[in-house]
Parts: C-alpha cells; sequence; structure tokens
C-alpha cells in the first residue's frame, strides 16, 4: 500500500511540473521567449512550441496546447480549432528588409533589375507570407517580382537569408527586422491598406481551463509584458 501511496504521489508531481502548453508562429519568438522568461522567474513553467500557423495549430489538434499566439483573422477563420476567446497582445506589420550593403527606400525598389532574391514565408500556412503576398498582388508589382520569390517555411528563415546576404531582401514582420535591426542594412514598412489587419491575439483553446492558463493570460496584460511586446513592435 504504501508504495502505491508513493508511486500516486510521484506521478501527481510529474503532472503538476509539467508546464502550460504555449504555441506562436515562429516570427514571435523572440519576444514570447522573453516574456516566457520573464514569467517563469515566478516558479511557473510553460512550454513553448514554434512553427509555421500550419504546423501550430495541426499540432494543437494532437497536444493539449492551451494558447496559441497568432494572427486572430487565421485562428478565428482558418485553422480549424474551436477558440473559446482570445487576447489582444499587439497588431502585426510587414516590412521589407534588406542587407548591409544596399539601400530600398520603397516597395517599387523591389521591381529593380540588381533586385533578384526575395524571401517571404510560405503564402499558404504562415501569417506573413499570406500578408506577403497580398501586399506584392494589390500594390501591382507580383508579376514583376513573381520570379525573385524565394518562399520558405517561416519569418525566421526568411530574415535569415537577408543576414547572411543570400537574397536581396525579405517580406516579413516588424517583429523580426526590430529584433535582428543590427544585422540588416535597414527595413521600411508597407502600407497597411495592402494586406488585411494582422490582430495579433493569444487565442485561448479548450486546455485553457485551470489557474496556470489564466495566470499567464494575466502576465501578457501587465506592464512588464506590454513593455517587451512593445519592444519588439507589438
Amino acid at each position: 500500500m504504501t508504495k502505491v501511496f508513493l508511486f500516486f504521489v510521484a506521478f501527481l508531481g510529474i503532472v503538476c511540473a509539467q508546464g502550460l502548453k504555449v504555441g506562436s508562429g515562429a516570427g514571435y519568438k523572440k519576444p514570447l521567449m522573453e516574456v516566457i522568461q520573464e514569467y517563469e522567474k515566478s516558479g511557473a513553467k510553460i512550454e513553448p512550441f514554434f512553427g509555421n500557423m500550419k504546423q501550430i495549430t495541426t499540432q494543437a489538434t494532437q497536444t493539449d496546447i492551451a494558447l496559441i499566439v497568432g494572427d486572430k483573422n487565421f485562428l478565428a477563420q482558418k485553422s480549424g480549432l474551436d477558440f473559446q476567446g482570445f487576447l489582444t497582445i499587439g497588431k502585426g506589420r510587414v516590412v521589407v528588409a534588406y542587407p548591409k550593403g544596399k539601400s530600398l527606400k520603397s516597395y517599387q525598389d523591389l521591381t529593380k533589375s540588381d533586385i533578384q532574391k526575395i524571401s517571404m514565408p510560405q503564402p499558404q500556412k504562415a501569417i506573413y507570407g499570406i500578408a506577403g503576398i497580398e501586399f506584392l498582388k494589390n500594390s501591382g508589382i507580383y508579376h514583376e517580382v513573381q520570379n525573385k520569390l524565394l518562399v520558405v517555411a517561416t519569418v525566421p528563415q526568411a530574415i535569415a537569408y537577408v543576414i547572411t546576404r543570400e537574397v536581396d531582401a525579405a517580406i516579413v514582420n516588424v517583429t523580426a527586422a526590430l529584433a535582428n535591426r543590427d544585422k540588416l542594412g535597414g527595413y521600411f514598412e508597407i502600407d497597411e491598406k495592402f494586406y488585411t489587419p494582422i490582430e495579433i491575439v493569444a487565442g485561448k483553446l479548450s486546455s485553457c481551463h485551470d489557474e496556470k492558463c489564466t495566470k499567464f493570460l494575466e502576465f501578457l496584460e501587465t506592464q512588464k509584458a506590454k513593455k517587451i511586446l512593445a519592444k519588439y513592435g507589438l
């Protein structure tokens, strides 16, 4: 009986030690990890998952992910998941980043002959891939730059090609540009009239039903968390 009791206590300890599972688009890894590190100073544990939104929403059908950070429009209308509610974290903005040694002033510069490769996330699966294609088509330059596009899985991969100067520009989010500012030649923002507004939220799934989830959501609304998010353009 004693052994059974001790096993049960140990099992409960393992269960209780499990962290809150939070998924996010890879483009928000740096700010979210900084928020998580600050939050974990309280002794709480978070288990983060990152990838393009298609990867994260698919994973949410197979694991007990409680929260997903991403574009509200995508999560609510295209993810196929049943969200219990949303907490607004910030606003997403599309930018064009370029490497050191180059200088781009506007989106029309992407059509110039010396801009030969433009990296961007997948248009079918990533928030800023979807927004990027909208921008290119709505601005009227898509057909001029179509053959220059290098499509990769996520925002971090797209901007990595700029940092290593393997491409001449990248369509990413302002968060990635700010996080890598010292490694870039620069960046400029795309007028929001060219793409659907991006509201970044924490979407609550059915696993967000306990104090662990509630406390993390409350932390996201504190000045500490907001200061970190603001640093990354959110």
